[in-house]
């Protein structure tokens, strides 16, 4: 069958303030920064705690993810390091069609920090499956493709299928995406984490 990509909008803001599930770095110098993520994705995925009770994440009163509030540290991630959340999301089929690819990109925005800053705050934030960091953009990594979790057929989301993704901040300059020891004040900037999905067309028309 044919498949289309489409990209809506719809969803809630996500706060990071501190915590860690997994660190890689050769320091743990905390940082006072946070980070404000609005998520944008089509209205045929729900997004929930993937943890019962939740954990890292806050809900709302029907059990949607609402902010990720990893840790509940005041101190916000840490800096020159790997900052990581696994497995902290459940992204769920809520159509009646399979799901061929799920993508993810940041798109940071800011009347104050420079077009260079705001490449590196978008480098230094990556979607994860499990411990893996997957490539953003539509021509990046396909969650369904790199997530040991998804059960049904090779790369598929079948309409009820759940697949778990997370977080990480690389603040490691030397060897990471970007030159960012820290991100920048979390009031100068604004950051939209975009799902793109690529699926079947359903008879109904989804």
């Amino acid at each position: 069958m044919p498949t289309r990509r489409q990209t809506l909008f719809a969803l809630s803001n996500f706060f990071i303030v501190g915590g860690v599930l997994g660190v890689s770095a050769t320091t743990t110098t905390q940082s006072t920064s946070g980070a404000s993520f609005r998520i944008v994705a089509p209205d045929y995925l729900s997004l929930t705690a993937a943890n019962d009770p939740p954990i890292h994440v806050e809900t709302d009163s029907s059990g949607y993810v609402t902010r990720l509030t990893p840790g509940g540290d005041e101190n916000g991630v840490n800096k020159r390091a790997i900052t990581r959340f696994e497995d902290i999301v459940s992204l769920t089929n809520v159509s009646e069609a399979d799901i061929d690819g799920v993508y993810f990109e940041f798109d940071v925005t800011s009347d104050s920090l420079s077009a260079s800053t705001l490449e590196d705050v978008e480098a230094a934030l990556q979607v994860t499956a499990g411990d893996e960091a997957l490539a953003p953009g539509t021509d990046g990594d396909d969650l369904l493709d790199v997530s040991t979790a998804v059960s049904g057929p090779e790369g598929v989301l079948e309409p009820g299928e759940s697949v778990p993704f997370g977080l990480q901040l690389n603040l490691i300059p030397w060897t990471g995406p970007s030159t960012l020891e820290d991100l920048p004040d979390p009031e100068a900037y604004s950051a939209t984490l975009r799902i793109h999905v690529e699926r079947e067309s359903s008879d109904s028309g989804d």
